[in-house]
């Protein structure tokens, strides 16, 4: 069976250190700093078309960008 992610939630961790949950299509959960590029290297090929995406980081709102 090939790996790959199924989910990725993005959230803040200690000091606003933007972290990663991947859960892969073996249901193994691998936590990682999401802007490491090191680290997210080894999934970039697992990450397919299909994979959800769930970014927790707070936005701004609509109004703020005109």
């Amino acid at each position: 069976m090939t790996k790959t992610v199924l989910a990725i939630r993005i959230f803040y961790g200690l000091n606003r250190t933007p972290m990663a949950d991947l859960v892969m299509n073996d249901y193994v959960v691998e936590h990682i700093e999401w802007t490491d590029v090191k680290q997210r290297k080894k999934f970039i090929p697992m990450i397919t078309g299909y994979t959800l995406i769930y970014d927790e980081r707070p936005k701004r709102e609509w109004n703020d960008w005109l």
